[in-house]
């Protein structure tokens, strides 16, 4: 229960950062959120380098480093393209649409790694879509920040998958470490392109709070797996819409339409239908290691 109620918090945690995010987005590149984001996310991974048993070069050095090139490079492209998003969709749109990674993930998983996939999978990919439908609402015109949302999604699915294949060769840290390092050098390369706004007084505050929300963050999933297993947790990602539904009703007092809340059910009610169905099958597992830190619901 522990590991629940800190992996609950990270939730809000994460949701907590994305509002700061929103309010940021307008007035200030997007590279620059994401620089000050990365800056933070050393935190955790100090606190992970500290906890587990690799130390010196063997935290930097990887067996695989295209892949988490590959994988970094998907991370900050799901991280920009989310944060970009928010300057054009209300808080709970844009994270509505981001929970449809997993039916990504599943498409992945049987188009391209060949995994096998029952009528389950099928029916709870179509429901999903069905609610991603009805949020983007294509009929209204499309709506170029929610195609950006789309695309956001799309990368999240694309790292969680080379998350695992560099998992597999490499620990934890490490990939932690090289994820974040380059997200901290392409938003850094990206802010030479874009130029840096400096930030007004008032702005500080929720600048310095994207980056200790994010870290403190990851620092909560950190205690949370190593509580719990990732099977017993993987329901509560998806509490993250009502944080996100809050903010935007409670903090920047934007409309939630209907259709949009229909579709938002769909899009959970299939995702939470996915992890239950795999946690009945996994309960029996023991826990794993902590995930690599930098892959949360959102960020």
């Amino acid at each position: 229960m522990q590991g629940i109620l800190f992996y609950a918090l990270g939730v809000g945690a994460f949701a907590t950062m994305d509002a700061f995010a929103k309010y940021l987005s307008g007035s200030y590149p997007v590279a620059e959120i994401i620089l000050i984001r990365a800056l933070f996310g050393y935190l955790p991974i100090l606190l992970q380098y500290r906890m587990g048993t690799v130390r010196g070069m063997q935290a930097v050095r990887s067996a695989n480093p295209l892949m988490q090139l590959l994988r970094g490079g998907c991370v900050l492209a799901a991280g920009a393209t989310f944060f970009l998003s928010l300057s054009g969709l209300s808080l709970a749109d844009a994270t509505a649409i981001s929970l449809a990674a997993p039916v990504f993930m599943a498409l992945i998983g049987i188009t391209v790694l060949r995994e096998p996939a029952g009528w389950e999978t099928y029916a709870t990919i179509a429901v999903a879509l069905a609610g991603g439908l009805l949020i983007v609402r294509p009929t209204d015109g499309m709506n170029l920040y929610a195609l950006i949302a789309v695309v956001s999604a799309l990368f999240y699915a694309l790292g969680v998958v080379a998350t695992r294949r560099a998992g597999q060769a490499d620990a934890p840290v490490v990939t932690a470490i090289w994820g974040n390092t380059v997200m901290l050098v392409g938003s850094g390369a990206w802010v030479l392109q874009s130029g840096w706004v400096w930030p007004v007084a008032g702005d500080w505050l929720p600048f310095i709070g994207v980056g200790l929300a994010g870290g403190v963050a990851n620092l909560l999933y950190i205690a949370g797996l190593r509580l719990s297993g990732v099977s017993d947790v993987a329901v509560i990602d998806y509490s993250i819409f009502a944080w996100a539904a809050a903010f935007s009703v409670f903090v920047f007092h934007e409309d939630i339409p209907a259709a949009s809340l229909v579709g938002a059910v769909l899009i959970l009610g299939s995702g939470v239908y996915s992890a239950a169905a795999k946690w009945l099958r996994s309960r029996d597992e023991p826990a794993g290691e902590p995930l690599a830190v930098g892959m949360g619901p959102t960020s």
